[in-house]
């Protein structure tokens, strides 16, 4: 039987969590034979002197908060501190319950755009994905905390929405709601295949993916879009790949001094294990995206379509304190049975290298033809075009059936379907 530590891990999003007191570390450090807390005395004089010197008046918990995040700054940036709110907003992404209308808002091109719109919530039906919001009741929204903000709030009460989208600017008066966030929308497509789209895993992705396959029943086989999805829960992850896959190593992780923390294997019954497999990925697909694309790949002969993923190779673990706040801590590095698998710090390469052009690179493209024959202005174009290398491409928000031969890449995955049917 495979080793399987129950620990709530974090992979890319929200994990355990636990309280660690001062106390408890002092015990332990003691009995090591050693206080490695002695330089505490520097801290606490720092404290005293700021608290009763510094020109202004300023709250002990705010410098304690402060010096808590100086701490991380030192570890690896996949290890933060987060204050109450970030805590409060990082345990509903976890858990995908919260009050609200139901929309999730990204920055496109410096406008606040609908990028999804949960289904069953007060949005679904009524909002568009893909139209700007301006303001809502009546206040400008100038970027997406100010936006997050404001969306927040009680249920039962109602908000208006200006957007602007289509060629036109109205308003949509919606009731907040309580919402359970489904991060998995599967859409039916031709010839037995269907198109899942996970934007990160949270609790219940695997069982939401389990019920949007039921509905749709697909005979041939899955197009799974993980592009822009940056992790989640490990559990969540490794429920995905037991849909298809029903014997293998999935995924382990390993602390410190190579202690293997936990071991998770496919096992059977795997309801989809007859399907083909097709799998979207970016430099935004991190960790469980990459856990699940990895084994796929070596399990069920998925085909990875695509660019480069982002590579995050390490596990996070929350620590909450009695001041709500908490801190991510990275407690381990993972390792899939891909043998395409890269060593940390660089992400899986897909079988099929589609790019997915931005603005900067269809004009640089332009340039480049304006331009050819002029040796040194195209010098300057390579210049550019590497500063922007680095740039990506902003998510096309049209309907499905335009999606299948306007997005590159989707459309890469779909001719790989057909030719496979």
């Amino acid at each position: 039987m495979p080793t399987q530590l129950r620990a709530f891990l974090l992979v890319g999003g929200i994990a355990a969590l636990g309280l660690v007191g001062g106390a408890k570390i002092g015990q332990v450090a003691m009995a090591q034979g050693a206080d490695p807390y002695q330089e505490i005395d520097t801290l606490a004089q720092a404290l005293h002197h700021i608290e009763s010197q510094y020109i202004e008046p300023i709250k002990t918990g705010e410098l304690i908060f402060g010096a808590i995040e100086g701490m991380t700054e030192v570890l690896d940036k996949h290890s933060v501190f987060l204050d109450p709110d970030e805590l409060e907003s990082a345990q509903i992404r976890t858990e995908g319950v919260y009050s609200g209308v139901g929309i999730e808002l990204k920055n496109i091109g410096g406008q606040i755009t609908i990028f999804r719109v949960v289904p069953g919530s007060p949005a679904d039906g009524k909002i568009e994905r893909g139209e700007t919001l301006v303001a809502v009741n009546g206040k400008t929204v100038p970027d997406l905390s100010a936006a997050s903000e404001a969306l927040r709030g009680e249920e039962g009460q109602t908000i208006a929405l200006t957007l602007n989208g289509h060629e036109r600017t109205r308003t949509v008066n919606l009731t907040r709601a309580r919402i359970r966030d489904q991060t998995v929308r599967v859409s039916p497509l031709s010839n037995g295949w269907a198109l899942a789209e996970i934007s990160r895993f949270q609790r219940n992705t695997a069982s939401d993916f389990n019920r949007g396959l039921r509905k749709h029943k697909p005979t041939q086989g899955v197009i799974i879009d993980l592009r822009g999805n940056g992790g989640g829960l490990l559990e969540e992850a490794v429920g995905v790949v037991n849909l298809f896959a029903d014997a293998g190593l999935i995924v382990r992780t390993r602390g410190r001094d190579d202690t293997v923390l936990e071991e998770h294997y496919a096992q059977a019954p795997a309801p989809w294990k007859s399907l083909k497999l097709l799998l979207l990925v970016d430099g935004h697909s991190a960790s469980a995206s990459e856990i699940v694309a990895g084994s796929l790949r070596t399990l069920h002969n998925a085909r990875l379509v695509g660019t480069e993923t982002y590579g995050k190779w390490s596990v996070q673990r929350m620590y909450v304190f009695e001041s709500k706040s908490a801190i991510k801590l990275t407690i381990a590095k993972y390792e899939i049975a891909d043998e395409k698998a890269s060593e940390m710090g660089k992400g899986l390469t897909p079988d099929s290298v589609v790019d997915r052009p931005n603005a900067h690179t269809i004009a640089i493209q332009a340039l480049r033809k304006h331009l050819a024959g002029d040796d040194a202005a195209l010098a300057h174009v390579d210049t550019l075009a590497t500063a922007q290398s680095t740039s990506h491409s902003n998510p096309i928000l049209l309907p499905l059936p335009e999606r299948l031969t306007s997005d590159p890449q989707l459309k890469a995955a779909w001719t790989l379907a057909l030719d496979n049917h």
